[in-house]
């Protein structure tokens, strides 16, 4: 009979001491998880003649930025060229910290709609990354009057 419950007792110990060792942690993380990326872009245009500005004065008040997979959309300004002055509003325009993804970047109309903008679909990736740590892309401008 001793040597039953000191089997038991054993047994009790070594069920008790492993579970004890290898507890379940609630808040431990399980697989593999990506860090979220995010991205600095400066947005500029491409001209009708294929040239490309990121300095000039438009009548665009801003861009935004359509995540295709979240369906989130970012808003920047350009800001107006001079204090309590509303248009020309100066190029570049920037949004920061934009999370990874597939956007379409697409420039806000005018007052004057004096511009028509088009849209680009852009894949943000670390190899885009210019030296100052933005990504450029510019938004083509589809007709001028």
């Amino acid at each position: 009979m001793k040597k039953i419950i000191s089997i038991c007792m054993l047994v009790l110990c070594v069920v008790s001491l492993t579970t004890y060792a290898a507890p379940e942690v609630p808040y431990a993380v399980k697989g593999k998880q990506t860090p979220v990326t995010t991205y600095n872009v400066r947005l500029g245009y491409r001209n009708l003649d294929g040239s490309v500005t990121t300095s000039v004065s438009t009548d665009s008040p801003g861009f935004t930025a359509y995540n295709q997979e979240s369906g989130d959309d970012y808003y920047c300004e350009n800001g107006p060229s001079s204090p309590g002055i509303f248009l020309p509003y100066q190029l570049p325009g920037t949004i920061t910290g934009l999370p990874a993804g597939t956007y379409e970047f697409t420039a806000e109309r005018g007052q004057g709609n004096w511009t028509g903008y088009g849209s680009i679909t852009v894949t943000l990736s670390p190899e885009m990354i210019g030296a100052d740590g933005y990504i450029t892309v510019y938004v083509p401008i589809a007709w001028a009057e």
